[in-house]
């Protein structure tokens, strides 16, 4: 996957634009935060798909993401807000200091990867995940962490353990508050399915495509939110 975001951002926004068809995130990501006149500071930007739901609304954007390969994608998309953007080339254990405390923070499917990859315990690496935060956002400031609850599976649930386990340490340690949502992928044809879906998760993924026979693949989300955690 670290190789498909240094190198493989056409690959990338194929699949994430055929994800969501029915538009449930951006939907409650407004039910959550009023973005208007806010700042924010977004950690695993990628290509831009999240920051183009709530960008419009907001003041100003800081976003960050550790490819700069996926930051010229989003630059794209995102050129008619270029007087409200700004985007640094940083992960998620290294925030750039902001001169101007941001409203809100919000990760797209890259704390996941640090839970998962990352050396050690699970909770020591939520605390320097947060640690940059902290040092970001205002008192009281919202946090927004949207993450994986698995793709092509007929109920939410994490596909992994240590991410099962990060996932209890979020609202258990820090006391944010998960709500899965419902993101299926829709493709024109099932063989695109099969090849954009194989491309990212592997053959074992597009050969269960195939036998499904649908152009429609389940995808569920999971938004861990809340005010900023002590």
């Amino acid at each position: 996957m670290y190789d498909i975001y240094r190198r493989h951002r056409a690959e990338y926004d194929r699949l994430v634009n055929a994800e969501d068809h029915e538009g449930h995130l951006p939907a409650f990501l407004h039910s959550i935060v009023d973005w208007r006149g806010k700042t924010v500071l977004e950690g695993g930007l990628g290509t831009g798909r999240v920051t183009e739901t709530f960008i419009e609304s907001v003041r100003r954007v800081v976003g960050c993401d550790r490819e700069a390969h996926m930051l010229e994608a989003a630059r794209e998309r995102l050129a008619r807000f270029a007087d409200k953007l700004e985007l640094r080339v940083a992960d998620n254990f290294g925030l750039p200091l902001l001169t101007e405390k941001a409203d809100v923070f919000i990760e797209g499917w890259s704390w996941g990867h640090a839970a998962v990859d990352g050396p050690g315990d699970i909770e020591a690496i939520a605390e320097a995940l947060f640690a940059q935060v902290r040092k970001n956002l205002v008192p009281g400031g919202s946090v927004v962490l949207i993450e994986t609850l698995g793709t092509n599976s007929p109920s939410p649930a994490a596909p992994h353990p240590r991410l099962a386990e990060f996932y209890q340490v979020l609202q258990s340690r820090f006391g944010l508050r998960q709500t899965a949502i419902s993101t299926d992928y829709r493709f024109p044809s099932v063989a695109e399915a099969a090849e954009v879906l194989g491309f990212f998760f592997g053959d074992a993924m597009a050969q269960a495509i195939r036998a499904a026979h649908s152009a429609v693949v389940p995808e569920w989300t999971g938004v861990w939110h809340g005010p900023l955690p002590s």
